[in-house]
């Protein structure tokens, strides 16, 4: 017997629950050995589950075809979701532009590019996997925007915030670093660390970005907040004014969240990508303290529970597969390799999660 991660959207009828499935309040809404029929489908749907451990038979068409629509289920979704994102990361650039030249943009109009993107995907871990997968490296400062945009909106989905404000903070996420088109091009491409200098001239976008923010209409306080202020911490270490905690509002705490984890997980002209559980290790190491710790813990969960069911690489070399989070080392899970279980929290070979695969 074989067991496979289904996706909840491509579930049929006559599929083989392999373990019980539960809510996100912890409780059993499907038994272990349950044949799935079209009521289960929806209960499972409605219950935003986002995949199901399926029990493969020998017998069963499934069986021999896992690999297959394993991998063109995932290939089809990662090219439609790149052609829709390829093209929203156009019309992000368009918009900025045309913001830093002084033209007057509606923010009704800015707001419909990431919440498109949002609507048009099953789940919140489809996007976040996708994203994972297509991580361009040109034009860097606008699928950067487009991105942090799309994190924002799932953080606030995941803080439980109401429509309006999951609204806001799309604009925000995408309108971060307007300030940025006001900086040297060289300096933003710089291979490496900045100068004093250069950090400080760095360092002036948010309050450039700010100012720009006159030009796209009816852009709210909560949008403004967040342009100027995604850099601040909580312990007063950030910039531009050095703000602490009770003062920075909720939504550039959010966008802060989503800027640093994409600038580390996304490629860049100096380095590599990193891998989204050294990511989270930073967090949870370098940053309580600095980022809001109720929105960051919230984060980090539910962050690393998206990847539960996924296939990683280790440092040892070993292809496993996530199966348990751990709540207490969120960065270290437990994943199975053939039939071997390995908890990376008490590995006496030290291994560790490399990259995703």
């Amino acid at each position: 017997m074989k067991v496979m991660n289904v996706p909840s959207s491509i579930l049929k009828p006559g599929m083989v629950i392999f373990e019980d499935v539960y809510n996100t309040a912890g409780v059993a809404i499907l038994m272990k050995g349950t044949v799935i029929d079209k009521w289960h489908i929806e209960k499972i749907l409605i219950n935003n589950i986002d995949k199901i451990r399926i029990r493969l038979s020998e017998n069963d068409g499934l069986y021999a075809a896992k690999e297959e629509i394993e991998s063109v289920y995932i290939q089809e979704n990662v090219i439609s979701f790149k052609q829709k994102y390829e093209i929203k990361v156009d019309e992000v650039t368009h918009i900025i532009k045309e913001i830093g030249r002084g033209v007057a943009v509606d923010v009704h109009t800015v707001n419909q590019i990431s919440r498109h993107i949002i609507k048009e995907f099953s789940t919140l871990s489809d996007v976040i996997n996708y994203l994972h997968f297509i991580r361009p490296m040109d034009d860097y400062t606008y699928s950067h925007s487009l991105n942090v945009s799309l994190m924002s909106i799932i953080i606030a989905k995941w803080l439980k915030l109401s429509e309006a404000e999951i609204d806001e903070i799309a604009t925000a996420g995408l309108l971060h670093d307007i300030g940025k088109t006001k900086i040297s091009e060289k300096l933003l491409l710089k291979p490496g660390k900045l100068t004093s200098p250069e950090f400080d001239e760095l360092k002036k976008h948010p309050v450039l970005g700010y100012m720009m923010m006159e030009n796209v209409k009816d852009a709210t306080l909560n949008m403004k907040y967040a342009v100027l202020m995604h850099h601040e911490k909580i312990d007063g270490s950030g910039y531009p004014v050095g703000a602490v905690d009770e003062d920075i509002p909720l939504f550039p705490k959010i966008v802060a969240i989503a800027d640093i984890y994409d600038a580390m997980t996304s490629n860049r002209s100096y380095r590599n990508r990193i891998c989204p559980f050294e990511v989270i290790k930073n967090f949870e190491m370098q940053t309580f303290g600095k980022l809001d710790t109720r929105i960051l813990t919230v984060f980090i969960k539910n962050i690393a529970n998206t990847y539960i069911g996924d296939f990683v690489e280790l440092n040892s070399g070993e292809i496993c597969e996530i199966v348990f989070i751990n709540p207490n080392r969120i960065w270290q899970p437990i994943v199975r390799f053939g039939d071997e279980f390995i908890d990376l929290s008490n590995d006496s070979g030290n291994r560790f999660i490399k990259a995703i695969v």
